[in-house]
């Protein structure tokens, strides 16, 4: 385990007791100014004096949301947080300190919020102003407009505060207000976090003692090493990336648990990232009511590893953020045809500025036109079983190939580690569009003489 590695572990256990004893308080204060205290200090102490580029985004957005309207305030506010993130990120340009590693994912992080409580703003707006979004059947959640203190407790919260999950403004409201927390019982749903939390970090410290991923970077050694050696090398690679990942959500997960950040009674059908999807006011709700935390729910290990698609696959991987790029990218962008496109193109600018996030993720999309295409042509009621196992073994070798960017980063470093194994995804993504293409069945056009003859025979 690396020292960052060892920082993150450190900071996650000692935000399980800090959770707890959050949980137990009756008043909103209390708990309002505990939770931002802790991030307050949690931010400086790994941050140093970047940490001041938190207080100008935060400032920043404030403003947007006093000053601009309700129809422009979630524009306005992308536009600058995610102009800003640039900024510091490219800091050393300008003759600052480059951000280090910690500060990056903070930042990374209050990005999603800043940017998600002006969507949160304007869709309340847009209901409240609008009879016919008022109208819809769907049930919207209506939040009172945040105050600058507001933005700041949200966004300073310690929990979640360096490895998630996203939580909504009006989850954190909810949560504040809520004075029977202390009710709210920790110990099966913490289990059911844990129960994959041995094999994941038995996993993950031997393959951090195992391999060296450095060497990925570097044009070295391990690039004279045989073809099937740099082949096989993704899938261990992919593993100890995946391993670490899992263990750091699922102990941050584990926090808002212990927090009760993000319980809600089943009833009322929450959703990872939205929250409830029923109307409290609609149901009655029992004193000793069953809970759960779907709302927090970021990381399902048993989809990621499991499941046959790629599409599923990634539906169970940081859902939360999944969340987030869906409903405030995905669903507005307004060419319905490239709504996938500019998903992944804002989720590779909200990674980072490295060239390895956009070859990576840029890609995506052609893995999912290749996938769907083979299912709709081979896929069948017969051979659906050994089909799935099959686009199992593909989708996963795909997860393979595409993480190699998150270990090395550079586009550079990406392009030299594809070309050793002679893009051989690419090259398989393109080799199953072909053939879906031509096993598809053409569509008989209705004019066609021939086909009216041949019914009449």
């Amino acid at each position: 385990m690396s020292t960052d590695e060892l920082v993150y572990l450190l900071m996650l256990l000692i935000s399980l007791p800090i959770g707890y004893f959050v949980k137990r308080l009756h008043g909103h204060r209390e708990k309002t100014f505990i939770s931002t205290g802790v991030g307050v200090f949690m931010t400086i102490v790994l941050c140093g004096p970047h940490c001041l580029h938190t207080v100008v985004a935060i400032c920043g957005t404030i403003i947007i949301l006093k000053k601009a309207t309700w129809q422009h305030c979630h524009t306005l506010s992308f536009i600058f947080n995610f102009g800003y993130i640039t900024f510091f990120r490219a800091g050393a340009f300008f003759g600052l300190e480059p951000p280090t590693g910690f500060s990056n994912v903070i930042m990374l992080l209050m990005t999603l919020k800043l940017v998600g409580i002006s969507f949160e703003v304007h869709d309340m707006e847009k209901a409240v102003n609008s009879p016919e979004e008022g109208n819809k059947k769907k049930y919207r959640p209506v939040i009172e407009s945040p105050s600058g203190e507001d933005v700041v407790h949200y966004c300073f919260c310690f929990v979640g505060l360096l490895t998630g999950p996203y939580f909504k403004f009006k989850t954190f409201k909810d949560w504040i207000n809520n004075d029977k927390t202390i009710d709210v019982p920790l110990k099966k749903p913490l289990l059911e976090k844990v129960k994959p939390l041995p094999v994941i970090a038995g996993l993950f410290l031997v393959l951090s003692y195992s391999l060296r991923i450095d060497d990925l970077k570097e044009d070295g050694t391990f690039y004279q090493q045989p073809f099937w050696y740099r082949l096989v090398y993704m899938v261990f690679a992919f593993t100890y990336f995946r391993m670490r990942m899992y263990a750091a959500w699922i102990l941050s997960e584990c926090v808002c648990v212990v927090s009760a950040l993000g319980a809600y009674p089943v009833e009322l059908k929450a959703r990872c990232g939205q929250g409830p999807t029923v109307d409290p006011k609609s149901i009655e709700l029992s004193e000793d009511c069953d809970y759960d935390f779907e709302t927090i729910h970021n990381i399902d290990p048993h989809k990621c590893d499991f499941t046959p698609t790629f599409r599923d696959a990634m539906r169970g991987w940081n859902m939360s953020v999944q969340w987030w790029l869906k409903n405030h990218v995905f669903i507005r962008c307004p060419i319905r045809p490239l709504s996938t496109m500019a998903t992944m193109l804002v989720s590779a600018y909200w990674h980072g500025i490295y060239g390895g996030y956009y070859l990576s993720l840029m890609t995506v999309p052609i893995v999912l036109i290749a996938e769907d295409l083979m299912m709709k042509s081979f896929r069948t009621e017969e051979n659906k079983v050994n089909y799935d196992r099959l686009n199992w073994f593909f989708r996963m070798r795909a997860f393979d190939y595409l993480s190699i960017a998150f270990l090395v980063l550079t586009g550079e470093a990406l392009m030299r580690y594809w070309r050793s194994i002679y893009f051989v995804g690419h090259v398989f993504t393109i080799i199953f569009i072909a053939v879906a293409l031509l096993k598809r069945p053409k569509r008989r056009n209705k004019e066609d003489p021939t086909a009216s003859t041949e019914k009449t025979k």
